[in-house]
């Protein structure tokens, strides 16, 4: 009988767990919105990670072809806001391009550049572009609003919102009464199910 193989959405999750989750049966760790949480999800200590990044490229490009299968539209770049989206777009044009269907990447600043053209956005440019926000954890939402903000700005064409991971904290809710629909690799009982196993 064959062992079963761990799939690349199995793979990912275990390095989420084990270097960016952590649980506590108080709630012991302040959220950026000031909130108090039981868990605590860093995901840029995986995403940074040379063992993860082929597995987000992979990941976010899948979802990203059934976008433009359903659409019959091609997304032109991919990006979000930085530091936390940065290594997934990064992963998604590097996978993208081996593939021969090339994704570019951007970056939101979270202030409009202070000099020069005052830019919003570094890397890929081009008003009109269909483009997916990319997010490595949502809760309320707000960073998300920002990187869409600054992606409109540039004037980006939203399409979707990709997160890593979704804390089902409001955060897909406040997208929605915005219009942006959220999908997300990963929630919070994912991460849960498995640190308790």
């Amino acid at each position: 009988m064959l062992a079963s193989v761990d799939t690349p959405r199995d793979q990912l999750l275990r390095l989420l767990v084990q270097h960016s989750f952590q649980y506590s049966a108080e709630p012991v760790f302040t959220l950026a919105s000031g909130r108090k949480s039981r868990y605590y999800i860093n995901c840029k200590a995986t995403t940074f990670m040379s063992e993860a990044m082929p597995l987000l490229g992979q990941l976010f490009f899948e979802r990203i072809t059934m976008i433009e299968d359903r659409d019959g539209k091609r997304i032109a770049a991919v990006g979000g806001l930085t530091l936390g989206a940065d290594p997934i777009a990064y992963a998604v044009a590097y996978h993208s391009a081996l593939h021969g269907m090339p994704i570019q990447a951007f970056s939101v600043r979270k202030e409009p550049k202070g000099h020069g053209a005052q830019k919003w956005v570094e890397g890929f440019e081009q008003p009109g572009a269909r483009v997916v926000i990319i997010e490595d954890v949502v809760t309320t939402g707000a960073s998300t609003l920002k990187a869409i903000d600054g992606a409109l700005h540039t004037g980006f064409q939203i399409v979707k919102v990709l997160a890593l991971v979704d804390r089902q904290e409001g955060g897909r809710e406040e997208l929605q009464q915005k219009g942006y629909d959220l999908e997300a690799i990963y929630t919070t009982e994912d991460l849960m199910r498995l640190a308790h196993q």
